[in-house]
């Protein structure tokens, strides 16, 4: 959605300006707000629709414990990730807006309100991944090993439970 309202914005912009109208949406810059907004946001849907990449060269061989043990600590470390991500985020902010930080462009806003909203996408990310992996570890605990592969697993991983440690 954020492609296609960019692409919008910057053709008509295009247009006004070819047309002689001397009108400006500020799509260069909004455009660049949206992108890095979807993605921070995104980051929590590719992550709870299993969408994230992981190279595991031994996880087909391994006992279906050993994989969800493995899976919980792939969990952890995406955890570990996205908070630092999510600290450091929230520190540009802040300092944005000490500063009273604004672009040197004509549409002139604080920079603190577009790096809020990507700040908020990486506190999503933070809590998505803190919620499977507390859950998971949890099922794990409980001795439901399958169930940890299942909801956070690799999607090509056909596990059916046979190879328990």
């Amino acid at each position: 959605m954020t492609i296609l309202a960019s692409a919008v914005l910057v053709s008509v912009e295009v247009i006004c300006r070819n047309l002689g109208i001397n009108f400006s949406f500020y799509s260069f810059e909004l455009t660049n707000y949206g992108f890095a907004c979807a993605v921070a946001f995104a980051l929590s849907y590719a992550t709870a629709q299993k969408s994230h990449i992981r190279i595991d060269l031994f996880y087909r061989f391994a006992s279906v414990n050993t994989k969800a043990l493995l899976d919980i600590i792939s969990m952890l470390s995406l955890f570990l990730l996205a908070s630092g991500m999510t600290y450091y985020a929230w520190k540009v902010v802040i300092h944005s807006a000490k500063l009273n930080a604004r672009p040197n462009t004509t549409l002139d806003i604080p920079l603190a309100i577009p790096q809020a909203i990507w700040a908020t996408g990486f506190t999503l990310f933070s809590l998505v991944t803190f919620g499977l992996f507390f859950r998971n570890a949890i099922t794990i605990f409980q001795g439901n090993a399958l169930t940890v592969c299942k909801e956070i697993g690799l999607v090509s991983d056909k596990s059916d439970g046979g190879n328990d440690d």
